[in-house]
């Protein structure tokens, strides 16, 4: 009996070995900072970068998605947050749609019929170019309902983006618009920054959560192959702020100079998540495994890792839970579709009927393009 006590034990071991090296080696390392790592959330992660920034950037990922959006109220709605943060600046969303915005979203008298009316127009208001996905007006939303159960200073919102046309859209204000994207980035900075200042010297606040997409968030140290500093928004708010500034990226796909979605560092990320059952966690890139890898979410050539361009790093949700919304219900509706024709007429843009519209008049929701080739390669690295 005792031997064959011993023959199970070994047999055991054997398995337990045999299963570990399975995991390919080059997802090891990942898999083992992951675990002991773990217990910290997306969530408190960000909230902690606040204890010694008066700045965090998070890196937008796909501006569809609407379960980062889920994150990021998460992390609106923490009492240490509407107690020592309480602003947000956005890339997506006009400049002027303030102060009626914030006017919206520190009035918790509305009924449900007068908020769904008001974020309709914020919605058709935040760009001119006509903003079809949901992140926007699901954002919104979400601030109002958090703000309704905040007895104190509530949470306060400003859109930085210059794509607006004040008044009564005409082709020179056109014109105008078009001269401000020549430098939106250095404006969108300059517009954070004022406004910024302004609330530290006006009123307690005195940090700020600030969300770009993609290369907007890029801190100071990236450069341009030419060595030249990038026109980033993420780069202007680092050099005014210097120590006093993090920013963070966000989990998601890569986009190729060919329109084509991958997995980063080729799957193993993703892989290594998987591996290690881990969907909702935040860590500093250095001292990791992944701060160490080369920067290929930027697809052109450069020799940076990347803790040379991120302060840190939040997994939430794999890609394959990614939610990706288009569409607001009523969007085109009570003379929003005339108004639509005439200012894509003004940015020369012919469309050839008119079901481009009536798509977007309910939510739709979709899955990450090309999941099934991204999720091969992710599985690669789990054979």
């Amino acid at each position: 009996m005792k031997k064959l006590i011993r023959l199970i034990v070994i047999l055991n071991v054997i398995v337990l070995f045999c299963a570990c090296s399975q995991t390919n080696e080059d997802i090891v390392q990942y898999v083992s900072f992951l675990q002991k790592n773990k217990k910290v959330s997306a969530k408190d992660y960000v909230l902690s970068l606040f204890e010694n920034n008066d700045i965090v950037i998070l890196c937008e990922r796909n501006h569809r998605d609407l379960t980062q959006y889920n994150l990021i109220l998460e992390i609106i709605q923490d009492k240490y947050f509407s107690e020592n943060v309480g602003v947000i600046f956005t890339e997506i969303g006009a400049r002027t749609l303030n102060p009626d915005l914030n006017l919206f979203l520190q009035n918790g008298k509305l009924s449900d019929v007068e908020i769904n009316k008001q974020v309709l127009i914020f919605q058709r208001e935040c760009d001119f170019s006509i903003w079809e996905k949901s992140n926007f007006s699901y954002f919104i939303k979400g601030i109002h309902q958090i703000n309704k159960g905040i007895t104190g200073k509530k949470i306060e919102m400003y859109p930085t983006d210059v794509w607006y046309v004040e008044g009564e859209p005409a082709l020179e204000k056109v014109r105008e618009m078009y001269d401000r994207v020549h430098n939106r980035d250095s404006l969108m900075a300059d517009f954070i920054i004022e406004r910024f200042e302004q609330l530290k010297r006006e009123s307690h606040r005195q940090k700020a959560l600030v969300i770009q997409n993609y290369r907007h968030a890029f801190g100071h140290s990236f450069r341009n192959n030419d060595g030249r500093k990038p026109d980033n928004v993420g780069r202007y708010l680092f050099d005014k702020y210097s120590n006093k500034i993090a920013n963070v990226m966000i989990n998601n796909t890569g986009f190729n100079n060919n329109g084509h979605l991958y997995a980063l560092q080729d799957g193993k990320w993703d892989a290594a998540f998987q591996k290690a059952k881990v969907e909702n966690i935040g860590f500093d890139f250095e001292d990791s495994p992944f701060g160490n890898d080369s920067f290929d979410y930027w697809t052109f050539d450069n020799n940076f890792q990347y803790k040379e361009v991120f302060t840190g790093f939040v997994f939430y949700l794999p890609i394959e839970k990614f939610e990706l919304a288009e569409g607001v219900p009523g969007f085109f509706e009570d003379g929003f579709y005339d108004e639509a024709v005439a200012r894509l007429k003004l940015l020369n843009i012919t469309l050839p009927d008119n079901t481009i519209f009536t798509q977007f008049n309910d939510i739709q929701i979709s899955k990450v393009e090309e999941l099934d080739k991204i999720n091969a390669t992710i599985e690669k690295w789990l054979k």
